[in-house]
């Protein structure tokens, strides 16, 4: 078994890669991380993505936070995030709630044009 990689979320929270899962058939990377952010708030979805997109070199759009599970009181979460070859795949299987989850909301002004 490989050692446990490490990212850096933020200032004050450090991430340990606990799997990376590839899925052929739908095209994605599945990875499992404990957050450690002990003294601090749970890192928001996006410090997660930049982490992530950093740590694989894959662009910050192509990631998808499916969940962040912090247990009451704890400096530690569990999140589950999936990294996409590609955006139409990326569309077809995460659900569009959480595509727009931590978005500024700037979408509405882009489709004009």
């Amino acid at each position: 078994m490989s050692q446990a990689q490490q990212i850096k979320v933020s200032d004050k929270a450090e991430a340990l890669v606990e799997r990376i899962q590839e899925n052929k058939v739908i095209g994605r990377k599945e990875i499992s991380i404990k957050v450690y952010h002990i003294g601090s708030s749970t890192p928001s979805r996006s410090d997660i993505k930049k982490a992530i997109s950093n740590f694989i070199g894959a662009k910050e759009e192509l990631i998808v936070v499916r969940k962040i599970n912090t247990g009451y009181g704890a400096g530690i979460s569990d999140a589950v995030i999936h990294v996409y070859g590609q955006k139409d795949t990326l569309e077809k299987f995460e659900p569009a709630y959480l595509l727009n989850r931590g978005l500024k909301t700037k979408a509405q002004g882009e489709s004009s044009g």
